[in-house]
């Protein structure tokens, strides 16, 4: 199996292809970049990288620099099972400390040939509790054993190491003894942690045991996941006298597993799956985030809501503002009374009231109540996170407040601009031409009348006007100006009436850009969200296998099946890993 990395991702996921061992650190630095981002935009709470906490990046390669490197096997087990003897037994000398008085191992015990080096051990493990023994055993030349503390000990300080070195194990040898191997503490870290390792079990102090006991230990395994667990029994008994009479193990058998599972194939088939272990792990802890990314049905059902909520609740602005618009009116209906009033009246802005602006302060509170009981009713109704819901309509309901005022008022100095209808524009324009056309044409009927006479005068004396031609003259040019005058007056278009049209239609001009703004507000919302969800899938499914092979049937025994529970998720990655052909299978 060959885990890849797509580098055409958005910016948070993986930039190159890091080394295989190096792949979970840098998955997690990938979700960390995706879940800040997230978290910015109120989709996730600010504590959500907490879940990748309970995960660890920690693999067997991180402790070398060549991908050649020995398989890590680390003995595991409670008080009193007998660790230290095992290890001892398998080195064929006494290098780990096995206390008579109190059985409890305190410190870690490296068994390692001396041709193998660990280059890189994490600045977090305490070397002074690590002790190193040097061997030129060549069948264990590829195998670097350790001797763990007991993860049961009353000392916080064990159970400490124990966490600290168990990611960097390719094999655990579980070791119980007959009368401990139902330990609650052990299976809890077993069922814990037992999708990332291989697992072989050491049935320890079997001079004491009872096959009974083995087979419940056996169906104890199989509901844990191991179907087949590779169980061997050992007789300590005989460490202190090989030679004895003692009951038969399988002691030998566990010795040739761990020579064969030393070759190389296996241990870069151990090495990836446990890395594969660690992904599903990190994607257990970070799919949940994508729960409150909603999905398209849960936005169009918000957007639905918002739009019954925003026409049953701007009814009422409607009515505050009508009333508005009534005084503008009157305020222009005062203003179009006679020459005299308007005189004695100061100027004033077109869109103000004598008693303050038209949309005021408190309009626009009652706007902003409008969709504060809306996001209010949300976060009781919907799953999607309320920070993330203000976020998205923040901006554009700002901008929309903003010019709420602005548009009423534009609208209104149109409509006053525009009074009436068209046809009573032009009816008025129309009379305001002939306003000025019948005077001028009565004028010019009357000074032709006078310069006729004037000079008809001189042969006959009758033909001069007198003071009835004067008074009919008189009366037919302030008749030829009053009359259109008057009737354009009368059909003069309101000015009352477009300021009372002009709110009206300025007031829905605004509320539609308002609830357009909370629209395209919501629409970012599906958009960020879709986009979120999009990014979170390709940043896993730029991990990705680019070959195939069996698994081992003797490395599938030492592996966990998947436990039924919502904490193991699985990754949507199949494991596949290399077997030799030239190496012995295992037992």
């Amino acid at each position: 199996m060959v885990l890849t990395v797509n580098c055409s991702s958005p910016e948070f996921l993986l930039a190159d292809t890091p080394p295989m061992s190096d792949l979970p650190a840098a998955q997690r630095h990938a979700l960390e970049a995706w879940a800040s981002q997230a978290i910015d935009a109120g989709w996730l709470a600010s504590n959500a990288t907490d879940a990748l906490s309970t995960t660890t990046t920690a693999s067997p390669g991180l402790l070398f620099d060549s991908s050649d490197r020995p398989l890590v096997a680390g003995l595991f087990g409670g008080t009193g099972v007998g660790k230290s003897t095992l290890m001892n037994r398998i080195a064929g000398e006494a290098i780990a400390r096995a206390s008579v008085e109190r059985p409890t191992s305190r410190d870690i015990t490296v068994y390692v040939h001396r041709s193998q080096s660990v280059d890189r051990l994490p600045n977090a493990f305490p070397m002074e509790r690590m002790r190193t023994a040097l061997h030129n055993n060549d069948r264990y030349r590829h195998v670097l054993f350790i001797d763990m503390p007991d993860f049961d000990s009353v000392e916080s300080a064990n159970r400490d190491l124990v966490d600290l070195w168990l990611p960097h194990l390719d094999v655990v040898m579980y070791v119980v003894s007959p009368d401990r191997y139902r330990d609650d503490q052990g299976w809890r870290l077993l069922l814990q942690h037992a999708q990332e390792h291989a697992w072989l079990f050491v049935m320890n102090h079997w001079d004491r045991g009872d096959p009974v006991q083995l087979e419940d230990f056996r169906q104890q395994l199989a509901a844990a996941g191991l179907s087949e667990p590779m169980i061997f029994r050992s007789d300590s008994s005989r460490v202190a006298s090989p030679e004895a009479d003692a009951t038969e193990d399988d002691f030998e058998a566990l010795r040739t597993t761990l020579e064969q599972l030393a070759d190389q194939s296996i241990v870069n088939s151990l090495n990836e799956l446990g890395i594969l272990a660690r992904l599903k792990s990190l994607k257990s802890a970070s799919d949940p985030w994508l729960e409150s990314l909603g999905n398209d049905e849960s936005i169009k059902e918000l957007q639905t809501r918002w739009q019954s909520h925003w026409q049953q609740s701007t009814r009422n602005l409607a009515d505050t503002l009508a009333t508005k618009a009534q005084q503008l009116a009157e305020h222009y209906a005062e203003q179009e009374g006679s020459w005299l009033s308007r005189w004695r009246k100061q100027p004033e802005s077109k869109t103000s009231l004598p008693n303050g602006p038209l949309v005021d302060a408190a309009l626009l509170a009652r706007l902003d109540n409008v969709l504060a009981d809306f996001l209010n009713q949300q976060s009781q109704n919907s799953a999607l996170p309320l920070s993330a819901l203000k976020q998205s309509v923040a901006e554009p309901y700002a901008r929309a407040r903003r010019d709420f005022a602005m548009t009423v008022d534009d609208a209104v100095n149109r409509s006053l601009a525009l009074p009436g209808s068209a046809w009573q524009r032009r009816l008025h324009s129309g009379l305001g031409v002939l306003c000025l056309l019948l005077p001028l044409s009565a004028m010019g009927w009357i000074a032709w009348r006078v310069v006729n006479g004037f000079a008809a005068g001189g042969t006959d004396p009758t033909a001069y006007l007198g003071s009835n031609f004067a008074v009919n003259g008189s009366l037919l040019l302030a008749l030829a100006w009053a009359i259109p005058a008057f009737v354009q007056r009368k059909l003069k278009p309101s000015r009352a009436k477009a300021a009372y049209r002009g709110v009206g239609l300025g007031l829905n001009e605004a509320l539609l850009q308002t609830s357009t703004a909370i629209n395209a507000g919501l629409n970012r919302l599906a958009e960020q969200s879709q986009r979120l969800r999009q990014q979170y899938e390709e940043l896993w499914l730029s991990l990705s296998p680019t070959e195939t092979a069996d698994i081992p049937e003797a490395v599938r025994r030492m592996l966990a099946s998947e436990i039924s529970s919502p904490a193991q998720r699985s990754l949507d990655v199949r494991a596949n890993t290399h077997s030799s052909t030239e190496s012995a299978p295992l037992s």
